[in-house]
């Protein structure tokens, strides 16, 4: 009788009948675990880690996340078994992103410090060192943001965030294979728009996401655009689109920042699922959130933000399976 009430009531709100479905949330000082419900399941906050941008569930039931000054891996019990810090240059050090390798056995951290991706094993050992452009002339947190390996093509996606242009590099030299500028794309609007993330789907194409802009963007494999939408195209309340992955239906699901709020309402919605005509049909707000975890306060207005930057879905009764999605 349960099950047959479960299936109705997720019919009737056009939701996916899986318990176990959970959301992985980078939240800037912590990362969230949340059901559909948006009921808070775990929680990982780790003193000194700020700016958590990118954040990973491994296959062993642990923790891999990119903070401002590096990356960090946990196991299952949330205890932290390897750091890798961040390069400092001199303008400082900041990590943005990072990918996790080879079933989890290995991880790619974007150092924008030091314009490189390096790669590391689970003692933090470099094994791999590949060069990005060199952006030291321009401010370090306008540098570069996020990176997404490319299956099967020993290469990775690169967003270079202040200019607008995301780079297919070559993972062993760091040649660049592919490099499209996102700005003749792009609706015109008055706010700043930058290259933050993306995702490539299966068929090649790709979603990219502004930030400030607040627009996401879906190209081709060649760079032709195909489809991009506002935040008010998609009736989002946000300040930012952000982090996303692509879903097992073929809907995106896109994280929307919380940051520098106003008034509570610009930014009321913080996970949103996006089906390919570019229609919201599940939407996590900031209400269901902010009794249930302690958030960041925004020091110009005393807000609390939840400043949710990326996702990761997955199946938490299959974590042998958590990294076969699209991110």
């Amino acid at each position: 009788m349960k099950a047959a009430l479960l299936l109705l009531l997720s019919m009737a709100m056009n939701l996916p009948v899986c318990a176990a479905e959970r959301f992985l949330l980078a939240a800037d000082n912590q990362v969230i675990e949340v059901d559909r419900s948006g009921k808070v399941t775990e929680t990982l906050k780790h003193p000194g880690h700020g700016g958590i941008y990118d954040a990973w569930r491994l296959p062993d039931g642990g923790f891999a996340y990119s903070h401002r000054g590096g990356l960090a891996v946990f196991d299952a019990n949330k205890k932290l078994l390897m750091e890798h810090s961040a390069v400092r240059g001199d303008k400082g050090s900041e990590a943005n992103s990072c990918a996790v390798l080879d079933g989890g056995s290995l991880f790619a951290l974007m150092d924008s410090g030091a314009s490189q991706i390096r790669t590391v094993d689970r003692r933090g050992t470099v094994v791999a060192e590949t060069p990005l452009p060199d952006l030291s002339n321009e401010p370090m947190h306008f540098r570069y943001r996020t990176i997404r390996e490319i299956p099967g093509a020993n290469a990775f996606w690169v967003c270079q965030y202040g200019r607008k242009t995301i780079l297919k590099i070559e993972a062993r030299t760091g040649r660049i294979l592919q490099s499209i500028l996102l700005e003749p794309l792009l609706a015109p609007t008055p706010s700043v728009k930058k290259a933050f993330a993306l995702t490539q789907s299966g068929d090649g194409s790709l979603y990219v996401s502004t930030s400030t802009g607040c627009q996401l963007l879906h190209m081709d494999a060649d760079g032709k655009k195909l489809a991009c939408w506002t935040t008010q195209d998609l009736a989002v309340s946000c300040r930012y689109l952000l982090g996303m992955q692509r879903l097992g239906n073929g809907n995106l699901l896109v994280a929307c920042g919380d940051y520098h709020l106003k008034n509570p309402g610009e930014g009321s919605d913080l996970l949103v699922e996006i089906d390919g005509s570019g229609r919201v049909v599940w939407r996590l707000q900031r209400d269901q959130l902010v009794d249930q975890i302690e958030g960041a306060v925004e020091k110009s207005t005393g807000m609390e933000e939840m400043r949710i930057t990326n996702v990761h879905a997955y199946d938490s009764d299959h974590l042998d399976e958590c990294l076969n999605v699209r991110r």
